[in-house]
Order: C-alpha cells, then sequence, then structure tokens
C-alpha cells in the first residue's frame, strides 16, 4: 500500500504538463509527460487513434505518458504477462511489440500479405493469436505465432472470410469471429486447446432467436468470454457447445462504446473494470456492473479504435 502511495504522489507531481507533447523527427515516440522510472513501474493503457498513432496513459491517474507514432493504421492491441504490448497495422500489414513502456519497438513480425485486425496472447504459453482480414488472394485466417515469433501457424474457416476479433481464455482455449465484416450476421469458430482447426460454434443469446451482429470485439474477463455487441455479452465454450451467462450494459458519455478491454490482474479472476472507445474518448466503467460511465479520457485521443492495459511491475 505505501508503495502504491508513493508512486501516485510522485506521478501527480510529474503530469503538471499542459499540453500534448511535441513529436521528436522520424522516432516511434513522443516526449514523456510521466517519467520512464514511473511509467515502467504502472498500469499503463494504450490506445489506437484514428490519426494513425497510438497514445499511452497511466490507466488508474489517467496521465498521458507517450504518444507512439510511425504507424499506418494502427488496429487492434494486447499485451502479455510481461506487459509487452502488440499493436496490429493493418495498413502496413505488420504486428508490433513494445516493451512496457517502451518507446521503440523491440519485435515486429510480418503478416503480409493480410491485414491484422485483433490479436490475443494465450497465457498457458505465450503464442500471439493474430486475427486478420483477407489479403488480394486469399481469405483471412487466425494466424499463431508460437512464443509471438517466427512464422505462424494459419487456421482458416470456410463460413468466416474475414477475422476480426480473437481471444484466448486462461487456459489457452481460443474464441474468434468475423466481427461486423462483409456487412454480415457475426460467426465464431472455437480452437480448443492444443487443437489443430478451428470449429464452428453456435453461441446463443440472450433470446432463442437471436442473431449475433456488429460484434465489435471479444474479450476474456477472467471467467467468461465476453462478446462486444452494443451490450457486453458474458459466454462460454465447452467441447464446442456455447452457452449464453448474461450481460453487462453500458451508459457512455458520448457514442457507443466497442471493442472494449476488461482489466484485470489475473486471467482466471474476473476482471473489477472495463474500458472502452467512443467516438472521441475512452469511457470507464465498473464490471460486471456496468451502468453508466466512472471516467472519460478525451484529451489527446481522434477517433479511438482499440485499446489494451499493461501491467506494471506494481503487482510484482
Amino acid at each position: 500500500m505505501m508503495r502504491t502511495l508513493v508512486l501516485c504522489v510522485a506521478l501527480a507531481a510529474a503530469g503538471c504538463s499542459t499540453g500534448p507533447p511535441d513529436v521528436i523527427g522520424p522516432a516511434r515516440t513522443s516526449q514523456s509527460v510521466v517519467p520512464d522510472s514511473i511509467a515502467k513501474k504502472v498500469d499503463l493503457l494504450y490506445i489506437s487513434d484514428g490519426n494513425a498513432e497510438v497514445t499511452v496513459y497511466t490507466y488508474w491517474q489517467k496521465t498521458l505518458v507517450n504518444t507512439l507514432t510511425g504507424f499506418t493504421q494502427p488496429e487492434g492491441e494486447c499485451s502479455d504477462a510481461r506487459g509487452d504490448v502488440f499493436i496490429t497495422d493493418a495498413g502496413a500489414q505488420r504486428v508490433f511489440e513494445y516493451a512496457h513502456a517502451g518507446k521503440e519497438p523491440i519485435a515486429t513480425l510480418d503478416d503480409a500479405p493480410y491485414a491484422p485486425y485483433a490479436c490475443s496472447v494465450n497465457p498457458a504459453t505465450g503464442a500471439l493469436a493474430v486475427a486478420n482480414e483477407a489479403g488480394s488472394s486469399s481469405r483471412g485466417n487466425l494466424a499463431v505465432y508460437a512464443h509471438a515469433s517466427g512464422t505462424p501457424k494459419l487456421y482458416t474457416d470456410s463460413t468466416i472470410k474475414d477475422f476480426q476479433a480473437c481471444a484466448y481464455d486462461g487456459s489457452g482455449n481460443l474464441l474468434a469471429s468475423n466481427g461486423q465484416a462483409d456487412g454480415r450476421d457475426s460467426y465464431f469458430a472455437w480452437l480448443p486447446k492444443n487443437g489443430s482447426k478451428l470449429v464452428n460454434v453456435n453461441l446463443p443469446g440472450p433470446q432463442s432467436s437471436w442473431t449475433w451482429q456488429d460484434v465489435n470485439g471479444i474479450q476474456w474477463d477472467g471467467r467468461y468470454w465476453v462478446v462486444d455487441a452494443y451490450y457486453l455479452y458474458r459466454v462460454s465454450v465447452a467441447d464446442g457447445q456455447g452457452y449464453y451467462v448474461g450481460e453487462t450494459q453500458l451508459q457512455t458519455f458520448s457514442g457507443l462504446p466497442g471493442p472494449v478491454w476488461i482489466y484485470n490482474i489475473h486471467p482466471k479472476e474476473q476482471g473489477t473494470q472495463v474500458v472502452g472507445p467512443y467516438e472521441g474518448g475512452i469511457d470507464y466503467w465498473n464490471y460486471p456492473s456496468g451502468g453508466d460511465a466512472i471516467a472519460e479520457i478525451s484529451k489527446g485521443i481522434d477517433k479511438p479504435v482499440a485499446e489494451t492495459v499493461s501491467l506494471g511491475k506494481i503487482h510484482e
């Protein structure tokens, strides 16, 4: 507790700068508002923006840390147990990896000829799954990079042409979807732990005649998968059979949220907060209760696309 208090006091003192930082040349970062020594210790919120930047804030204090630049079309984001952050760049057909609070990529995955849209890290193995939209001459797929490096194993599905969402559970099972691709209904595929192929999954909704549409993303909340489709719908999958569990309704300051990221410090414990973008910023809610937003970030954000939370050393 004392360590947390010291960090918060130091961070408050460091956040006295006004206005967004200036970009330095061609580098992938701007000047820090928060000192590196503090940023490396606290939880950080990474936000992909429609202006081809990724802004980084302290998660709890909501203070601007860095603005990462040099992207073409940043889309989805995910993070691993070490705090490394993966950012999919659909325009560049690459996935960039950053260390927690890092200012330069520590690794780059060439995902061409596909357009990487979303990603998730397997907490059991460290594998990185990337949801790919179709390339110029082939269908989209799920690309799974063992240890988040090397040549991926590709998984395709006859029902899904473009993949736009994916999430691992705490045991290494993967749920994926075409999201909003092609303006069609949203479909789901399940890759069981150690599985060799995708299995099409019929997920029931709140009503018996439920049809999934406009899925913004999929997240794991520590107990259930959460399908972000206007409301947050909790579902489970066992042996290829889907089950509806419940839902969380989010009220925003402006617009509709999505895709969201659920804050939790352990992959098998249910998260306590959820964050998600609207047209001009990021809102925070309590989870799973939902309801009215409890906080927002709007400064320095243009058109947020997606976000992730990188946990700091304060949890060690």
